[in-house]
């Protein structure tokens, strides 16, 4: 009995299965015509989408015997000997500096005010005959070279360096290499030349700040020093605290020299012939496989529902 119930079952779903692929052949018109419909609409949309260029920078961390923040620790610890309590960050220069470039300070102090804003919150495309951004004229009046954007509070007219912010820590992107230290910065935009402009000021201004910090740390510690050597009358102190101050000084003759001060570039970053998105063909892929699917599916909702009608 159970091979009899065994044998009617399987007829049924061969039965299913038939009828199944006969009402999709039925509704082929159907099927065909969302295709054409959908693999058009996503064709068109990729079109649509502007280029996006990337350009990147390998840099490396600067040998830490060459920086002045390594000659600053050896100050921490002479200065720790001598009862000075000088100090000096422990964390190393490199993985300082990556997170001082993602930092809202930086982009704000250090960025921002080297860069057009209507080219980071208003730019939609670029021509490349011409080397012209194209700007949103709901956002930025090209002509007037005024902001002309509606919005509510507490947003304003003028886009803030909050809002600026947001759109950086999207383009922005910092990938470090654990095994050699190496770093690689990277930045998108519509315009190739503008991407690299921005990669070259991000590596410029980090190095230029960490120097001027640490320079100044330095200079602080050399006024404290001498004005330490003065209140002690320690021979074994004064000996100390003259030591210190001639590193210093080498120190800060350093920091002068060096323009490489936290990362020395490996790879420069180049303007990129290749647009890194979007991928047009996959869109249109897509776009077509998924109205394909979802006009089979609708069929199938139908068939299951009214099976008789098919």
């Amino acid at each position: 009995m159970s091979v009899i119930n065994k044998i009617n079952n399987d007829s049924k779903v061969e039965i299913n299965l038939n009828d199944l692929i006969l009402a999709l052949w039925k509704k082929k018109r159907i099927i065909l015509l969302v295709l054409l419909i959908s693999s058009a609409s996503s064709v068109s949309y990729s079109l649509s989408l502007p280029n996006v260029y990337t350009s990147k920078a390998l840099l490396a961390p600067v040998n830490p015997e060459e920086s002045l923040s390594s000659k600053l620790g050896s100050l921490s610890a002479l200065g720790s000997f001598t009862g000075l309590g000088l100090s000096s960050s422990s964390a190393p220069k490199n993985q300082e500096a990556i997170e001082r470039i993602k930092s809202f300070e930086f982009f704000s102090t250090h960025f921002l005010p080297n860069i057009k804003l209507e080219n980071i919150m208003a730019n939609i495309g670029w021509l490349p005959l011409e080397n012209v951004i194209i700007y949103d004229e709901k956002l930025f009046d090209k002509n007037t070279n005024k902001w002309v954007r509606k919005t509510k509070f507490p947003k304003k007219t003028i886009p803030s360096s909050q809002e600026a912010f947001e759109v950086y820590s999207n383009i922005l992107s910092i990938r470090e290499d654990k095994k050699t230290s190496f770093v690689t910065i990277s930045i998108e935009h519509h315009s190739p030349i503008v991407a690299k402009k921005w990669v070259d000021i991000i590596i410029n201004r980090i190095n230029q700040s960490m120097r001027k910090n640490d320079v100044k740390f330095a200079e602080d510690s050399i006024s404290y020093l001498n004005i330490a050597a003065q209140s002690t009358d320690l021979q074994s102190s004064k000996e100390a605290i003259v030591q210190l101050l001639k590193n210093q000084m080498q120190t800060l003759m350093l920091a002068s020299s060096n323009d490489s001060y936290v990362f020395k570039i490996i790879d420069p970053p180049i303007i990129s012939e290749e647009k890194t998105k979007p991928s047009r063909a996959l869109i249109s892929i897509l776009g077509t496989f998924l109205g394909g699917f979802f006009a089979v599916l609708i069929i199938l909702i139908q068939y299951f529902r009214n099976p008789s009608e098919h």
